[in-house]
């Protein structure tokens, strides 16, 4: 009954200001009716009673649908009553059956409402006007039926084409999903009803790059994919819409676990390769869960904004992820935002920003075979911020293109220079992330960094790490040979963490590999460790590839690694990331 009450006070689909508008346009024009009508009674000699009672049949519903405190339908009605019943007087009033013509013009007009109540209203009221008027047994015309069915044909007309706009308005024409227009329309509507609900919000990891690389076309095509994935994974009385772009949104009624179980469905969908002309394209999903239980009230824009917040946060703890919704979230949200400000300045203001040396060894004598640059942040206020707390912001907000040019080139500068002594070029290696690679103006960056400095390009080492195989290999892998043609050598870091495999390694067009530090970690205890390592380095030896072992703190690992028959370390034990004069400095007293 709560629930039949709240749908008739809502009525119309129309959003509340629209309406309103709507409304007063619509009953000012049955108030004009009734008084012009009741006008035209007394002119044609009916009598001030008559009049009289014209004017309470179609001015009374006019008055009471002006009472802004009543249900929003129950004001539909009553103006749709007076307008139409004001029409069906005309032909009794006038004697002109021709004026019926009036109730058309009537109903198109109470069609603004989109509200299917103007059907009954209107049809109740050319069928009563028939019996009172029209109807004699004895005379009874099959003609005189005309009004009364075309009075129902026409609304039957009118609220079909409102239908058809509606379903329009509602749908997302790229993936025939709804909108959210839809999607605020059902929450509300379940909110309303009662019981526990919850909003998934998903948005693509890695679109943007495939959208770029392959084309806007190729881009729709995965949507259109996607959204059948998203379709296929839910239940049948969930909602699947697009918000737009790579957004997308589910709505799940019924307990949390529901909603965490949809979730953990989507994303195992997502995970399957997409195959849409030949070439496997992965394309993984961020997804924030808000639910009714964590909400301050039973409200639809907070719960999708919720959502948004928690899938902001699932991007901002490395993508790929499911974070369900807390209180608290939202201001942490807010200072990710303000730290994307901030950085924003930082690099317009050019003091902030810095580069790192970390010098790479040769085994196992230790000396310095060349350096790492890594990019450093002094926040005027934070003080010292991590690379991986602003880096994946740059990423997200798309200022990584402009940070990973100025480190590129400031990086081959300081080479060209001489990183050591000044002596002559050094070797240096630049951390490279998958969205600076997924630019197609990237080899350029790169080309004209190396024109600039003088540096040779066999002296550069671009890495990256093996999430850039999460998103087009084929692309990937173009691009990366690309660079390599330039004369530059490509590491893959952090090897062995990530998507790496044999088949992938014998693709990728890579010089060095690099051991991560948690394997470099273990070597100490022996085991399986140094079976994985050994390994590693067996597997690069068949393959040509240089190894670099990270995270070298101890002498004892650096001998294990020596035993091990591997060429390159770095880690504190050769030394930390320092400044350039720091740095310096310290290879000249070594």
């Amino acid at each position: 009954m709560t629930s039949w009450l709240a749908g008739w006070r809502t009525g119309s689909s129309l959003a509340a200001p629209e309406w309103e508008a709507r409304h007063r346009w619509i009953t000012r024009a049955a108030l004009a009716q009734a008084v012009c009508l009741a006008l035209l009674t007394g002119a044609l000699d009916h009598g001030r009673g008559a009049a009289g009672l014209v004017l309470l049949a179609t001015g009374l519903p006019a008055a009471l649908a002006t009472r802004a405190t009543w249900p929003s339908r129950l004001r539909t009605v009553l103006a749709t009553l007076s307008l139409t019943t004001g029409a069906a007087l005309l032909v009794p009033v006038t004697g002109q059956g021709e004026s019926f013509s009036w109730m058309l013009l009537a109903i198109a007009a109470c069609a603004l409402y989109q509200d299917w109540a103007i059907v009954p209203t209107a049809v109740v009221v050319a069928v009563v006007d028939f019996a009172i008027v029209v109807f004699g047994p004895a005379e009874l015309d099959l003609y005189d039926l005309l009004p009364v069915v075309a009075t129902l044909l026409v609304c039957l007309v009118h609220h079909r084409t409102w239908q058809l706009a509606e379903d329009t308005a509602r749908t997302d024409p790229l993936t025939g999903l709804g909108n959210r227009r839809r999607l605020a329309e059902a929450t509300g509507r379940m909110l309303r009803a009662g019981g526990p609900l919850s909003v998934l919000f998903c948005d693509l990891d890695g679109f943007k790059g495939v959208n770029d690389s392959r084309g806007h076309h190729f881009g729709d095509q995965l949507l259109a994919e996607v959204a059948g994935r998203l379709g296929a994974g839910v239940r049948s009385g969930d909602l699947v819409v697009r918000l737009g772009g790579d957004e997308f949104a589910v709505l799940v009624p019924g307990p949390a676990v529901h909603a965490a179980d949809v979730a953990r469905r989507l994303q195992t969908a997502m995970r399957v390769p997409v195959q849409l002309t030949g070439r496997p394209v992965t394309v993984t999903a961020s997804i924030g869960v808000a639910t009714t239980a964590t909400a301050t009230g039973r409200d639809a824009e907070e719960l999708l904004r919720n959502a948004d917040v928690a899938m902001y946060q699932a991007k901002a703890t490395g993508r790929n992820r499911v974070v369900t919704f807390a209180p608290g979230m939202a201001e942490a949200v807010l200072d990710r935002v303000e730290l994307a400000e901030d950085l924003t300045a930082a690099m317009a203001a050019g003091d902030q920003l810095s580069l790192h040396y970390q010098p790479v060894v040769t085994l196992p004598d230790g000396r310095v075979h060349g350096h790492e640059a890594l990019l450093r942040w002094r926040h005027p206020t934070r003080g010292p911020v991590p690379p991986l707390k602003f880096v994946p912001i740059a990423e997200q907000t798309g200022a990584i293109g402009a940070l990973g040019a100025w480190v590129l080139h400031r990086a081959v500068a300081d080479a060209a220079a001489g990183l050591a002594d000044g002596s002559g070029p050094s070797r240096v290696a630049v951390n490279v992330s998958a969205v600076q690679l997924a630019d197609e103006g990237f080899v350029d960056v790169v080309a004209a960094a190396l024109a600039a400095s003088g540096l040779p390009a066999h002296l550069l080492v671009l890495e990256v790490t093996e999430s850039v195989l999460a998103d087009d290999v084929d692309a990937v892998c173009a691009r990366l040979q690309a660079v390599r043609d330039l004369g530059v050598r490509i590491a893959i870091d952090d090897f062995g963490t990530g998507y790496s495999s044999l088949s992938y390694l014998r693709r990728l067009p890579v010089d060095i590999v690099k051991i991560d530090r948690s394997f470099v970690t273990d070597l100490a205890r022996g085991g399986s460790a140094t079976t994985l390592v050994a390994s590693i380095l067996e597997l690069a030896r068949s393959l040509s590839l240089d190894v670099v072992a990270e995270g070298v703190e101890t002498p004892v690992q650096q001998v294990a690694l020596a035993e091990l028959g591997c060429s390159f370390a770095q880690g504190y034990l050769f030394g930390r990331p320092a400044p350039l004069d720091t740095a310096a400095r310290a290879l000249q007293l070594d």
